[in-house]
């Protein structure tokens, strides 16, 4: 048997919800973005807290639809596609730039959907693997388990 208390679309605590949802989307994607930025990466707060928004809002429509709500969250993921390959980049010795910076913004696209979903645990624990994975390299050169970048690039 199902306990939870359907309440209508014009309900103020329905719309509190909202907001709050809204909100927590915002948050998440301005830490994600100040990551970004204090790496000076292109894609930072501005563009990461409005795709995290943007499909927080898009999962709350789609569940106030009568359509299947999956179907604009399917929208979400390949549309943010195409904002991701807009940051990648070849540069003169065909290294490849911008691949986590376009996983980042996929990725938050996702967090936002959680979000608007109303799965708020999944939206932490993902946003807080997002920073282990953002900072796993950071982590492997200090601790000495790789090299950096930059120093193989000097030994050639």
């Amino acid at each position: 048997m199902d306990t939870k208390i359907h309440l209508g679309v014009n309900s103020l605590i329905f719309h509190y919800e909202m907001y709050i949802r809204l909100i927590l989307s915002f948050v998440f994607g301005f830490f994600i973005g100040f990551e970004r930025t204090s790496k000076g990466k292109a894609a930072g707060i501005r563009t990461h807290a409005l795709v995290c928004i943007g499909s927080c809002l898009i999962m709350i429509l789609s569940s106030l639809s009568t359509a299947d709500p999956m179907r604009l969250a399917a929208q979400v993921v390949s549309g943010i596609g195409f904002i991701g390959a807009g940051v990648i980049w070849t540069d003169k010795r065909n290294s490849k730039h911008g691949l986590t910076t376009a996983a980042n913004l996929w990725i938050t696209s996702g967090v936002g959907l959680t979000i608007g979903f109303g799965a708020y645990d999944i939206a932490l624990i993902t946003g807080l693997l997002m920073f282990a994975s953002i900072n796993s390299h950071n982590w492997a050169v200090k601790f000495g388990w790789i090299k950096n970048k930059s120093e193989e690039l000097d030994e050639e």
